[in-house]
């Protein structure tokens, strides 16, 4: 289900820095879409300690850019009487985000990422 609530599901896909293939992907529920140029910062819970210390600290993005998946009944008809048209679903919604330096970003995030890698600009 992509909605659940005042909740929708989204998955953010993390590319490297300058783009690439994706590297992991995390299932997310939030309230809106995050849009192009918003700076998204994850930090994990665990359940006991982390693997290790450089497992501490957050993991940082940026998004670039958002797909959206849709689901539609063809029943093979080419037109419908007003209100017994079909309706399609959304079925995904995609993030796409950058792999990026926060302020707290863990070791292990950082060590992902390239000299290119973009910085989490000081919010006032």
């Amino acid at each position: 289900m992509i909605v659940k609530g005042n909740f929708m599901r989204i998955r953010l896909v993390a590319v490297p820095p300058g783009g690439g293939e994706a590297d992991y992907s995390l299932d997310m529920e939030c309230s809106a879409v995050p849009q192009a140029g918003d700076y998204i910062t994850v930090m994990r819970e665990y359940k006991n300690d982390p693997p290790n210390e450089d497992h501490i600290g957050t993991e940082d993005f940026i998004v670039r850019r958002v797909r959206w998946g849709f689901t539609w009944p063809d029943n093979g008809k080419h037109y419908h009487q007003d209100g017994a048209q079909p309706v399609g679903e959304i079925d995904a919604i995609v993030v796409e985000c950058e792999m990026a330096i926060g302020a707290y970003s863990s070791k292990a995030h950082k060590r992902g990422l390239s000299e290119d890698a973009k910085e989490h600009e000081a919010s006032c």
